[in-house]
């Protein structure tokens, strides 16, 4: 979001210090990135809404270019590690996208205690131990798997 317009819309007279009280609601001790991913969350848990971001002083444009640039990076992984796709099973496991292997989620994952929205994920590390785990995931769709993939995935088994 750094690399993008401003996020805060900051208007001259009474409605910028009106908007200065709406960006106060974002604001993060840490400083400027974490409050900039402050206003990001609340934009996309509040359905990326232009009026929602009228009402609450930031750059609807910008933010809709911050999610896009988000969706790309995650097809990027896609792109390097398809091969590590993987599937939600209904037993919490996973299942490789190559072999139909189960895999478990390690428990230093952030996704060990939770469903993926999508049923989909791609890894970073897999470790052989009593039981296969997978480590660093992140959720992806599975059109992107079968986008970069496709010569090696059967699209009927996803």
């Amino acid at each position: 979001m750094t690399s993008v317009q401003d996020v805060f819309v900051i208007p001259e007279g009474a409605a910028g210090a009106l908007a200065e009280l709406e960006r106060r609601k974002f604001t993060a001790e840490e400083g400027d990135h974490l409050t900039l991913l402050n206003a990001y969350n609340a934009f996309v848990r509040y359905g990326q809404s232009a009026s929602w971001c009228r009402n609450h002083a930031l750059n609807f444009r910008t933010l809709s270019r911050a999610v896009s640039i988000r969706t790309q990076l995650k097809k990027y992984m896609t792109s390097g590690y398809w091969r590590n796709g993987a599937r939600w099973s209904a037993d919490g496991t996973y299942r490789s996208v190559r072999g139909d292997t189960v895999l478990h989620v390690h428990p230093n994952s952030v996704m060990f205690t939770r469903k993926p929205r999508t049923g989909w994920v791609v890894y970073h590390e897999m470790e052989e131990t009593k039981k296969t785990q997978i480590r660093v995931l992140t959720e992806i769709e599975s059109d992107w798997l079968l986008e970069y993939g496709h010569k090696y995935l059967d699209k009927r088994s996803m």
